[in-house]
């Protein structure tokens, strides 16, 4: 994806509270959905626009310009440590789960590591940027916000985001507004219904972008949050493949291997409210969605 709006999961109750951290990396489901999910995430989860990294260096300044180690956190198949290891030296991306680190694009400056975001795999003062997209609510915040304080160097920058549920867009003429109204309606009710119950608590973390989760001074003497956007122009069979990848559609097909796949039925509603014909048109569909940024940097010694 490339740059406004909307959330991942069923949503929030302004004012919720925000739920316990989890007592593992991924709480009770453990990262074997991850597993699961493992194909999916590395064809079809978005890569990020190159604002997104030039918004993090320019937020580090000088602090980045060696460009020496970055750590992607929770890298998944590694789309945020391939993007990096064209700006770093070296880059050591880590995560949980096996199957994902199986999938993980490889490139000769990129190292993968079987670890959880609460035991980060790097020396103390040794990392010139920590990064985790997409991940932060499966983690004990605190301890994670602990061991990216610990690694980083003095002046070392974290970059956490995250991303919503996308707005159908399209650029083919011949769609009316109220067609893709329509289609963003089908959307909200596969996301919110039909998967509803699926979703784990902590995504409403995700659905207030973060909000309140942001590190204090007692963790990094700087904290800034950025609102960007990210869009991908997708055909039909990209953008449902998208939605396979969504954590509550896998404990879905998990729950219930004997059901309907939902995406069938949803791929061929959309096809129909916006009288499509070829679901590998590429462009056919955008996906337009608010990224949160958070920025930190200057990580306070822990005593």
């Amino acid at each position: 994806m490339d740059s406004a709006s909307a959330s991942e999961g069923p949503a929030a109750a302004a004012g919720g509270t925000a739920p316990p951290p989890p007592s593992s990396a991924y709480g009770q489901l453990g990262p074997e959905l991850f597993d699961l999910q493992a194909a999916a995430y590395a064809i079809y989860r978005p890569v990020y626009p190159r604002h997104l990294y030039s918004s993090i260096m320019a937020f580090g300044g000088e602090a980045l310009a060696c460009r020496g180690l970055a750590l992607d956190v929770a890298t998944g198949s590694g789309q945020v440590a391939v993007a990096l290891s064209e700006l770093f030296a070296a880059v050591v991306g880590c995560d949980s789960s096996e199957g994902q680190l199986s999938h993980a694009v490889r490139r000769p400056n990129i190292r993968y590591v079987l670890a959880p975001a609460e035991e980060l795999p790097a020396d103390p003062g040794s990392v010139d940027l920590v990064t985790c997209a997409q991940a932060l609510h499966w983690f004990d915040v605190k301890r994670f916000y602990n061991e990216a304080a610990r690694v980083l160097k003095p002046a070392g920058v974290l970059a956490v985001w995250s991303y919503g549920l996308p707005v159908i867009e399209s650029p083919l003429r011949n769609i009316p507004y109220e067609a893709l109204a329509a289609a963003n309606s089908l959307l909200e009710q596969l996301y919110s219904v039909t998967l509803g119950q699926y979703w784990d608590e902590r995504r409403a973390l995700v659905e207030s972008g973060y909000q309140g989760l942001e590190p204090d001074g007692a963790v990094f003497t700087r904290v800034e949050r950025q609102e960007l956007t990210m869009q991908a122009e997708l055909s039909v069979n990209a953008a449902v493949g998208y939605l396979s990848s969504w954590s509550a559609y896998a404990k879905f097909r998990r729950c219930n291997p004997d059901a309907e796949d939902p995406l069938v039925a949803f791929k061929r509603q959309l096809m129909e409210t916006l009288q499509l014909e070829d679901d590998e048109c590429d462009g056919a569909l955008v996906l337009r969605s608010a990224v949160p940024l958070i920025l930190a940097q200057g990580p306070v010694p822990q005593s």
